[in-house]
């Protein structure tokens, strides 16, 4: 989709059977099928879909909607991580300015701040915004999914399971000497109190932690 920031429908995937975006192309005219589309998508999405021109001849490449040319780069993403931390600064700031409490505020800059690789400092991002793949996040966004965890095939695999309640990554957690550190981690009830956690640690436990989430 042309539009939004993910570049997805809105619209709830549901029942449809329906893979591909060629199959949205009525193979007769090379144009979209539009009573298809208009029985597939919310009207938003369809008026979306139907004004955007198909040209039969060309191949489909991948893109970088980030980017005015569609080409990736590690320059490209990282301005837009600088442009995700700014905008959460200025929610910080924001929320400030209207009385938040600011025991209640990530302090989003400790993040950046990490002695670690960038992409362990956006996987810590993630966590905080709950926004990782684990399956009950992939199963939240519309797409077939089963949540129950491949590892212990009992539980649904939110991020609190995965790092922190299965069997296999307990054991992790023991082996590094960091039970106390987990046993404080369970208490937190979300992503966002989780990562405030590991950031009031000590530098030494604090980069256990990440790393030891990060490579699990």
């Amino acid at each position: 989709m042309p539009v939004g920031f993910t570049r997805r429908p809105i619209t709830p995937r549901g029942n449809s059977i329906l893979t591909k975006v060629v199959e949205l192309i009525d193979p007769g005219t090379g144009w979209w099928d539009e009573q298809l589309v208009n029985d597939l998508f919310w009207p938003e999405d369809a008026a979306t879909i139907l004004a955007t021109q198909v040209d039969e001849n060309l191949e489909d490449w991948p893109t970088w909607h980030f980017d005015s040319k569609g080409l990736f780069s590690v320059k490209s993403a990282y301005k837009l991580a600088v442009q995700i931390r700014e905008k959460e600064k200025c929610r910080d700031a924001s929320g400030s300015s209207l009385n938040t409490s600011h025991a209640d505020t990530l302090q989003w800059e400790k993040i950046w701040n990490m002695e670690v690789p960038n992409k362990i400092k956006m996987f810590v991002w993630r966590l905080a915004h709950n926004s990782l793949p684990v399956r009950c996040n992939i199963r939240r966004r519309g797409m077939e999914s089963d949540n129950l965890c491949p590892m212990c095939n009992r539980f649904d695999e939110d991020c609190g399971h995965l790092f922190l309640k299965c069997k296999g990554v307990k054991e992790c957690w023991r082996s590094l000497n960091l039970e106390e550190v987990r046993l404080r981690l369970v208490q937190c009830q979300s992503g966002k109190e989780t990562v405030k956690e590991i950031l009031s640690m000590t530098a030494k436990d604090q980069l256990k932690a990440v790393v030891l989430l990060w490579k699990w």
